[in-house]
């Protein structure tokens, strides 16, 4: 590529340059103002990071946000990729494709309609029991809410599980067959050890997709639900609507901090996992 090409290229990137400009870096800097300052502007140092730690509201929300990711995470792999499972070997029930991804073509705010007419007091589930229970507010809220992630974000899963599937020889299997291994050793000896980049991917949308669970758990219960689903969005949002930026600009270095750090950790296992090391 000569220096004209070159020259033409970067007049393509300059829009692109001056989006993320205008739209990533200047905020951040902005917002990393405000992390480090009070109310009056003053520069307060880490202040704002040590009274965020202390605070009971964030750290309600950080140990819910936290107990919910090493629940639904798991449960959103291995139930799609036992349904994956069954459904390769299965042909003939496409039909139930079709029904495991009919969840992601329904809107939050149908999701949310949905799970209500099931929870919500006078719904269909206190119905059945004989309750009049808005069970959204007990105990059994968060329950729910690994109910909704689950329910909404598993046929994502599914499609990145069977195409993972798909991309595994049979011939593998033909000659595990002829070698006498039974399916349990099949599969962790053959499917489990070249399903492991498309694992990777699962693992990583899952987590991306958790914290997108805010959206329907404040069309379900609002923005101070149950303290049992009370996540580091709802904090977020509150402080938002309080115009508390020092609050939520702080939280918000401190949830990019974590997700980086976890996406790093991943992107090293996954690399040592595929180098062998």
């Amino acid at each position: 590529m000569n220096k004209s090409e070159n020259r033409i290229a970067f007049l393509f990137i300059i829009p692109s340059l001056i989006g993320m400009a205008l739209f990533f870096i200047m905020p951040f800097i902005a917002s990393l103002g405000y992390a480090t300052s009070d109310a009056n502007g003053v520069y307060v140092g880490f202040a704002n990071f040590a009274a965020l730690f202390s605070n009971d509201s964030f750290q309600l929300a950080a140990m819910n946000t936290i107990k919910f990711m090493l629940i639904a995470i798991p449960l959103n792999i291995i139930i799609p990729l036992w349904f994956a499972c069954f459904l390769f070997n299965n042909s003939k029930n496409g039909w139930l494709k079709t029904i495991f991804m009919s969840p992601l073509m329904i809107p939050s705010a149908g999701v949310a309609f949905f799970f209500q007419s099931l929870f919500m007091s006078n719904g269909l589930f206190g119905q059945i029991l004989g309750e009049n229970t808005d069970w959204l507010q007990t105990e059994y809220s968060f329950h729910i809410a690994v109910a909704v992630f689950i329910w909404k974000t598993m046929g994502f899963n599914l499609v990145l599980a069977l195409s993972g599937l798909a991309n595994i020889p049979k011939a593998y299997y033909e000659w595990a067959a002829i070698e006498g291994l039974g399916r349990k050793r099949m599969f962790f000896k053959i499917t489990l050890v070249y399903f492991l980049p498309t694992l990777f991917i699962m693992v990583v949308m899952s987590f991306i997709n958790s914290f997108k669970i805010f959206r329907e758990l404040y069309m379900l219960a609002g923005s101070y639900p149950n303290d049992k689903i009370y996540m580091l969005q709802h904090y977020m949002n509150n402080q938002f609507t309080r115009l508390n930026y020092q609050n939520l600009t702080t939280a918000a270095f401190v949830i990019a901090l974590i997700i980086t750090v976890f996406m790093i950790v991943f992107f090293v296992i996954n690399q040592k996992v595929e180098t062998g090391e």
